[in-house]
This record gives C-alpha cells, sequence and structure tokens, in this order.
C-alpha cells in the first residue's frame, strides 16, 4: 500500500482510537493529514475498495484547498477581492462563484438568529487584533488603543449591511469587512462529508483541529471522541480531556476555546474570539461545545455560544435550535443542556449544573 495513505495505529488529539485496532474484516483504514483553513485536517476512511478511498481522499483534499483559497478573507482569492472592493466602499466585479453568495446569505440568518454575537462583518476588529499573523515568526503582540475599538464599533458592522444584487456585492457601511473564520470551517466539513458520500464512502471522519464530522461507525461502533478539558490543554502533566461522547452517523461536534490561538500579556488571555458588542475577546467562557447534525450551524453556534458567556448561552441556543450544549466557564464550571448530559461522560469531577432549553418548535433529536 502507498504509505501515503497508510494504516494509522496512533491517535488523534481528540479522538479516541484502540492502538492498532483492527477494522471490519475486509476494510482498511486510509488517512491523509493537510493544513488548511489555519489548522491541521486529518481524513479518515474505513474502506474495503482502495482505489476508491484513495479518489475520496485527493478529491477531498483539493477541494479543502480550493474552498481555502476562495474563501480567505485577506489573499487574493473571490473573498479577499471582495474586501478590497469593501473596504474602498465599491460594489465588486460580477461574482460567479456561487459558495459566495451562500455563505453571505447563511451568515445573515445565523448571526440574526444569534442576536448579532455571531457576526462575520467585523472583519476590520478581527485584523486590528492581529491573531491572523500569530504563528508568524515576526509576530509581536500588542493590545489595540481603545479608541480605534471604539470607533469602530461605533460604526456597527453587521451582515446585514451587506447587499447583493444582480451577481454583485456591496456595502451600505463602509466598516463592514468580511472573515468568515468562524463559518467557513464548518461549512467545509459539511461539504466534503456530502463529497464523500458522491465515492460510496459510508464510514469516515473528517477532524478539522477537533471540530469534526462523522459518517458512519468505526468498527461497528459509534465514533468515540474526547472533549479537551481548557483549563490544561497545554499542561501535559494534568487530565487533557475532561470529557468522552459517542457520535453516531452524520453528527458533528465542534468546540470554541480560548486555548486555541492566545497570546498573554501582563498575566491575562487574549484569545482570538472577539466579542462583537465590546471590541475586545470574549470573557467569562473556556470553551463550548455544540453536537449538530449540520457542521455549519455548529461552527457558528459554538462561537455565539461562547461569546454569550454562562448567563446568556441558553437564550441564544434556542434562538439557533441547538439542543446539545456543554460550556466550560472560566470558573470550571460545566453547563450543560439535558440531552448533552444524556450523552456526554465526564472523565473528571467538575462542578455541574444541567440547563434546560424548552425550543418554541421541535428540535429534531440526534439518533
Amino acid at each position: 500500500m502507498n504509505s501515503y495513505f497508510s494504516f494509522l495505529c496512533t491517535a488523534f488529539l481528540t479522538i479516541f482510537l484502540s492502538a492498532c485496532q483492527p477494522s471490519e474484516p475486509g476494510k482498511e483504514v486510509y488517512q491523509q493529514q493537510l493544513f488548511t483553513f489555519g489548522t491541521l485536517v486529518d481524513i479518515t476512511i474505513l474502506s474495503d475498495d482502495s482505489e476508491q478511498a484513495k479518489k475520496a481522499i485527493n478529491a477531498v483534499s483539493s477541494e479543502f484547498d480550493r474552498l481555502h483559497s476562495l474563501w480567505h478573507p485577506w489573499n487574493n482569492g473571490v473573498l479577499g477581492q471582495i474586501n478590497k472592493k469593501l473596504a474602498l466602499s465599491e460594489p465588486t466585479e460580477i461574482i460567479t462563484e456561487q459558495s459566495i453568495f451562500k455563505l453571505i446569505e447563511d451568515s445573515k440568518s445565523l448571526s440574526e438568529k444569534s442576536n448579532g454575537l455571531f457576526n462575520p462583518a467585523i472583519g476590520q476588529l478581527v485584523r486590528l487584533w492581529q491573531f491572523d499573523k500569530i504563528e508568524q515568526d515576526d509576530y509581536q503582540f500588542k493590545i489595540p488603543e481603545p479608541k480605534t475599538i471604539q470607533d469602530l464599533l461605533a460604526q456597527n458592522p453587521q451582515m446585514q449591511d451587506i447587499l447583493i444584487q444582480a451577481q454583485q456585492i456591496s456595502s451600505n457601511n463602509p466598516s463592514t469587512l468580511l472573515d468568515f473564520g468562524a463559518f467557513a470551517k464548518g461549512v467545509a466539513i459539511e461539504k466534503m462529508i456530502q463529497l464523500l458520500k458522491t465515492y460510496h464512502i459510508d464510514n469516515a471522519l473528517i477532524n478539522a483541529g477537533g471540530d469534526l464530522k462523522v459518517l458512519g461507525s468505526k468498527n461497528g461502533k459509534a465514533w468515540r471522541i474526547g472533549i479537551k478539558n481548557p483549563a490544561n490543554v497545554h499542561d501535559p502533566a494534568k487530565q487533557a480531556i475532561i470529557a468522552a461522547i459517542n457520535l453516531n452517523d452524520n453528527e458533528t461536534l465542534f468546540t470554541s476555546g480560548n486555548y486555541e490561538r492566545f497570546f498573554e500579556f501582563k498575566g491575562k488571555r487574549y484569545h482570538h474570539i472577539i466579542d462583537p458588542r465590546t471590541g475586545y475577546p470574549a470573557i467569562g467562557t473556556q470553551s463550548v461545545t455544540v453536537l449538530t447534525q449540520d457542521a455549519a450551524l455548529a461552527d457558528a453556534a459554538s462561537t455565539a455560544l461562547f461569546i454569550a458567556g454562562p448567563k446568556l448561552w441558553p437564550d441564544i441556543a434556542k434562538k439557533m435550535g441547538i439542543q446539545y450544549v456543554m460550556l466550560i466557564s472560566e470558573d470550571n464550571k460545566v453547563y450543560m443542556t439535558p440531552a448533552m448530559a444524556e450523552r456526554v461522560e465526564l472523565l473528571i469531577e467538575t462542578k455541574t449544573e444541567i440547563v434546560p432549553i424548552i425550543h418554541n418548535q421541535p428540535v429534531k433529536p440526534l439518533s
């Protein structure tokens, strides 16, 4: 077998894979890792058809790279060109890339449902904090000037400011800049799962930096996933996993955490999840984990609920139609919906509060 698609007996950071556990009879595990969307992406397939598995992995890898280029907010892809026009208060040229329109329309809807906590229109604020440059060798963290933040907040950029007319995109708010960093990865994963299905792949997992979606099962059993302990992520001497959960066919699990991209300055952690109400990193939350069957929704919701914090998250979850939530506050208290509490196995002792959410409309239960 080509080593490019070699059989793995190793473990993901957030996925429990038994060491050298054999696959189902006639099936082998094919895996590829790539760096895209600013994170490591692992593609895992269980299949009895090696050629089909290789074709599927190649197709998914290529599509990930294509979408990353199209949707990057600052490079020369389609979204980057749109942002350049928005910065000049000019309408874009005729856009033929339909995925951009769907990103915008879906983001408008999700932003409204989240009371504006999910807000991809705050690209200028995101750039101001320069977390997009944190991996560069010459990166030096600097807290933005408060007046600059306040000036941007006063202009109140919102997704509803974005206008689409005759395949052109414009904005009636000059401060609007689009950054789908809290949404594009989920949309991409959802697309990749659908792409795998066209190759007749029935059992697979796509894991993008701990955010993931599964197809089918692993050796006839649910995929067992570990949820990171945000308090101990960077301390190898302590328990790195706080909980475990089994994922069934077509389920997706996304976590937003203050440990993913951050800088510590004078004893305080400044992370990359910006609260659009204040212009500063959101406070009160360490991580939020969301379980749904839609990776795009899970991506946006985990961000919105993180920003909502321990007090407001139930209201936002209700508006966004999210039934399975686990939030860990800055004081290490775990909040869960009843549905999530039934699915999650806590691996360490912690203070826990079960918060019921009454949805206006029935939410389809996950199998």
